[in-house]
């Protein structure tokens, strides 16, 4: 059975917005295949979002709370254009092996929030950490629930769906340096894969 491409579970917060339409209208039709290519690089790697910016290009994003800070883009002679906002540098990749060597050195690093976000989120009390919608997803395996954050590469535990999702506000608390007891004020919102609901209606 042939597996199913990464790049189709990438959606975008318009209407008809599959990850092939949202690239053939704001990426350029001739550039599709490219764009797969990429999407399944970045699709599943924590902290990176797709999405239509400025006045209608698509963007590979790597940050948290709305940060961007690498980006990367499907250029017109269908190479890639990657940008590293915090060194203020570019390079153009030929394909996504180059693009991999690209991230190697760096895609850790930018997925720790920067220092101008987090003076940002930290700003009167941490409003704006405390009122972002952060994803979670959630799934369920040998007695336990996990709670993944979309941005992070860990996951919260626990034997309960509660108990899964405040150690993600906990985690996210720590990765901003904010205070631990913020945590349940946090706008968190959890999606159940199917084996957490598999579970749910079995117990």
């Amino acid at each position: 059975m042939d597996e199913i491409p990464a790049y189709l579970s990438v959606k975008v917060n318009f209407d008809n917005s599959d990850y092939e339409n949202v690239c053939a209208t704001f990426g350029g039709f001739d550039r599709l295949p490219a764009w797969r290519e990429l999407g399944n690089l970045l699709a599943h790697r924590p902290g990176w979002h797709f999405d239509v910016v400025n006045r209608g290009e698509a963007l590979w994003c790597l940050g948290v709370l709305g940060e961007c800070r690498l980006a990367i883009h499907v250029t017109e002679d269908l190479r890639y254009h990657c940008y590293d906002h915090g060194a203020d540098s570019d390079t153009v990749a030929a394909d996504t092996t180059a693009v991999e060597t690209w991230l190697k050195d760096r895609e850790e690093s930018a997925r720790q929030p920067g220092p101008l976000i987090i003076e940002m989120a930290s700003a009167d009390s941490w409003k704006l950490l405390k009122s972002h919608p952060f994803r979670l997803r959630v799934s369920w395996s040998d007695g336990y629930y996990a709670a993944s954050v979309a941005a992070l590469a860990e996951a919260s535990f626990g034997r309960t769906v509660a108990e899964a999702v405040n150690g993600a506000g906990e985690m996210i608390c720590q990765l901003f340096g904010a205070p631990a007891e913020f945590a349940p004020d946090l706008t968190l919102a959890a999606e159940l894969d199917e084996t957490a609901v598999r579970h749910i209606r079995t117990t």
